[in-house]
């Protein structure tokens, strides 16, 4: 009885231990090998370069000439799904899914939205600093269409 614990437990500390092979014999290609070592993913992308992200706002000017930002919640969708159906296109330049929108955020209002404006800024994180670019503004009119 004995001895088949002694043979279990040399079994799994075999299998526990063959674990740390990769790590023995390929610690130059730690992160292609075992990508969950790839503590520092960033530090050997390829192509190398700097990291892009991007924070992106619909902002929509009322009736009455307030300004006031147009949020998934305003029209009971989710982010991803506002992202994927509107930002996205309207980003893209798609005046049909911008209009879309302003019917869809004026069903309710009273002082409804007349005009809609893409804002956004760009964050680039290169080696020696964070740099911040405006994105390009566009307009949709609720009457007229893009401007």
């Amino acid at each position: 009885m004995r001895k088949s614990k002694m043979w279990i437990s040399a079994f799994i500390l075999l299998v526990i231990g063959l674990h740390a092979v990769p790590l023995l014999f390929y610690q130059g290609h730690r992160q292609t090998t075992w990508p969950f070592l790839a503590w520092g993913m960033y530090a050997k992308a390829y192509p190398a370069g700097p990291i892009e992200t991007m924070d992106r706002f619909l902002k929509g000017t009322t009736a009455a000439g307030t300004e006031e930002e147009i949020t998934p919640r305003m029209i009971g969708l989710t982010k991803p799904t506002f992202r994927n159906h509107y930002m996205n296109p309207i980003y893209r330049g798609d005046t049909t899914v911008a209009l879309e929108l302003l019917d869809r955020v004026n069903r309710d209002r009273t002082d409804p939205f007349v005009e809609l404006r893409t804002v956004g800024i760009k964050y680039i994180l290169a080696d020696t600093a964070v740099v911040q670019e405006s994105l390009p503004v566009q307009s949709y009119r609720a009457n007229t269409g893009a401007r």
